[in-house]
């Protein structure tokens, strides 16, 4: 593990999480050492964790009432924060709904389709104190709080969850937190263009492990992310900082009352990092190794283009490995002039019931367009394929197949605005219920 200084440096600090818990989980020690030395820090919670269905036997409310709840543990934030050196108003409380964030990053993007939790009964933030008022539940407007975040902070280091993260309101803070942050880019915000990016790690196979009071063990690198092209960078905190960070966790009494053990692991001798590069199609091979394609997908592909590819680690979950759902082995790209190229390969056999959902977030090198931008939607069901929800034929500028082990897409790139970059996910799903994602990853297309 290298580079600590990268975690360590920076003079504006800006911390996203998830969910009331997740700032101090990933980096209460840094945030310490950061408040030390008069270095800037902004905590933005994403979430008031109000989709939580297990009642903490303290609470007062007998029926459940999640909006309630979620001003308890935006309190609960605010003093461990507090608790740490931080102001009321170093903390910043988006308030989109709980269990609902991968939902408005793959299929409510748009104001025109609004998300509706089960858990706030609204489609928009019910709290008088959220951080663009009362904010529709839509990706565009939480993409839209992180660019303004972005723009009054200016920041020059910001930590955000890993894009393999299992909790899918962890995966799609990344994507957020990624598209807002490169779309400022696209804009010639030139200041933003050094920032240092560290993800972490909240929800993993085995992580931390052991589980409990560990204050001399180290976190390391989950097993089965190893292989992949992140950098992990570990950050040694002296036994003040791991105590102090232990105290602050016993703050969130919601949360300890339910997973005490859990929690209290992430007060180790260390806190884990990691560096997530962007990928490049103008890269004769960016990561990974050649996938193996079957020689008849050819799609209209160009002997001198290159191919990119990166994988996917292997964590298939125990219903998924029962009822023999596939699982994503790496994705690849490449491109000519008119056409992506999109290959998915699979672990175990492909069958044709399960959903795949390709999300694109492009990014179109225009001046006279800013702000938020288009998202496109690529529904693979049942041998046919669906373009934001409209239906569109092989022939018709698209081609596509699946294979026992594979699925092959070209998307005609004058549908998705020939863009110079874009964010790229997969997820697969059955019945309508995701069982797998892949990261989200930034692609220069040219």
């Amino acid at each position: 593990m290298e580079n600590q200084e990268k975690c360590t440096q920076g003079e504006r600090v800006l911390v996203f999480a998830p969910h009331n818990d997740d700032e101090i989980l990933a980096a209460g020690g840094l945030i310490q050492r950061y408040v030390e030395s008069d270095t800037q820090v902004k905590v933005a919670v994403i979430t008031n964790g109000d989709g939580q269905i297990r009642r903490p036997p303290f609470l007062p409310f007998l029926r459940p009432d999640f909006v309630k709840l979620g001003y308890k543990r935006q309190n609960e934030t605010l003093e461990a924060m507090n608790y740490l050196g931080l102001s009321k108003e170093d903390v910043k409380f988006f308030g989109y709904p709980d269990r609902g964030l991968s939902h408005m990053w793959t299929n409510h993007w748009d104001r025109n389709d609004l998300y509706y939790s089960k858990y706030t009964k609204t489609n928009h933030t019910p709290y008088d104190n959220s951080y663009n008022g009362k904010a529709p539940y839509c990706g565009s407007a939480v993409a839209e709080d992180v660019r303004h975040i972005l723009l009054d902070h200016k920041p020059d280091v910001i930590y955000l969850p890993h894009p393999n993260d299992s909790h899918p309101d962890h995966w799609a803070t990344n994507g957020f937190v990624l598209y807002g942050l490169e779309q400022l880019k696209n804009e010639g915000f030139d200041q933003l263009k050094k920032v240092t990016m560290l993800s972490y790690l909240v929800h993993s196979v085995k992580f931390p492990w052991p589980r409990g009071k560990y204050l001399e063990s180290s976190l390391s690198e989950p097993e089965h992310l190893e292989g992949l092209d992140t950098e992990w960078v570990g950050v040694e905190l002296d036994m003040k900082e791991r105590l102090r960070k232990l105290r602050a966790i016993g703050k969130y009494r919601t949360q300890t009352q339910l997973m005490r053990k859990y929690l209290i692991s992430f007060a180790r001798a260390n806190e884990l990092f990691g560096i997530v590069p962007s990928l490049s199609l103008n890269n004769s091979l960016a990561y990974g190794g050649k996938p193996n394609l079957s020689r008849d997908f050819i799609l209209n592909e160009e002997e001198d283009e290159p191919l990119l590819s990166y994988l996917n680690p292997k964590r298939r979950s125990r219903i998924a490995t029962l009822r023999r759902y596939p699982d994503m082995k790496s994705v690849s790209l490449n491109r000519n002039s008119e056409f992506l190229n999109l290959s998915i390969d699979f672990f175990n056999k492909y069958r044709p019931g399960n959903e795949i959902q390709i999300t694109l977030k492009p990014f179109v090198q225009d001046d006279k367009l800013s702000g938020i931008g288009d998202s496109h939607s690529f529904r693979f069901l049942n041998r046919r394929l669906y373009h934001n929800q409209s239906e569109v034929e092989k022939g018709n500028g698209y081609d596509f197949e699946s294979g026992s082990k594979s699925y092959r897409l070209s998307i005609p790139l004058e549908k998705i605005n020939d863009p110079s970059k874009l964010i790229l996910s997969i997820t697969l799903a059955r019945k309508g219920y995701p069982f797998a994602r892949s990261a989200n990853r930034l692609v220069k297309i040219h």
